[in-house]
């Protein structure tokens, strides 16, 4: 005897041609989304006979606590020592982080972000489609930091260490010690992570 399977909101985002974020805020009565989506959502969910997980419902009010982190390497030792971080941060608040990954290209951040959109608080590594993301997190009504070693975005929620200062703190410490012929290497030409390092070495140097 076959075993039904059981019908998930990607499936109903699926049946509509909407996202599962639209799907969510179908389903929590959140957000503007037109009529005729609203109308086109339901006709799906009445036809595959989904049936609401209420404990999602309640992640994505933040009522359980849950964070969602998504990192793009857990391999990279910055990943890992921030991911470490943030989880002994957020614990020692009575939350708890539910941990994936995006791609080392954010090939998965799509897929990843519309998961945990539907269940809960988001916090990402990368932010190469910050604009992007922030805009749909607007949309699904969850709150959305970002956490990364540079940004151009100055109208987001950053979480992020301050280049400028720790190359100009590494600079006169060997000023301090007496060397005079200070040379920088390392980083790649179009990393902004460089750039401000670089910065600060030169403005301390000057």
């Amino acid at each position: 005897m076959a075993i039904a399977k059981k019908i998930t909101i990607n499936d109903v985002a699926q049946a509509a041609g909407v996202s599962v974020s639209t799907v969510s805020l179908v389903l929590s009565g959140k957000g503007r989304i037109s009529s005729a989506t609203g109308e086109r959502v339901n006709q799906a969910i009445e036809q595959l006979g989904f049936v609401r997980n209420r404990q999602a419902a309640s992640l994505r009010g933040g009522q359980s606590g849950v964070i969602g982190l998504i990192v793009s390497d857990l391999s990279k030792p910055f990943y890992a020592e921030l991911t470490a971080g943030l989880t002994d941060a957020l614990e020692r608040q009575g939350k708890m982080v539910f941990l994936t990954q995006g791609g080392r290209s954010g090939e998965k951040i799509d897929q990843r972000f519309d998961t945990l959109a539907a269940q809960g608080v988001i916090i990402a590594g990368s932010i190469d489609r910050g604009s992007e993301l922030r805009e749909r997190a607007a949309q699904a009504g969850v709150p959305l930091v970002f956490a990364s070693r540079a940004s151009y975005l100055d109208d987001v929620d950053l979480i992020r260490p301050d280049n400028m200062q720790a190359a100009q703190l590494v600079t006169e410490h060997l000023i301090r010690r007496g060397h005079q012929r200070i040379a920088w290497l390392g980083g790649q030409s179009s990393s902004l992570t460089r750039a401000e390092r670089v910065g600060g070495y030169c403005a301390t140097l000057l």
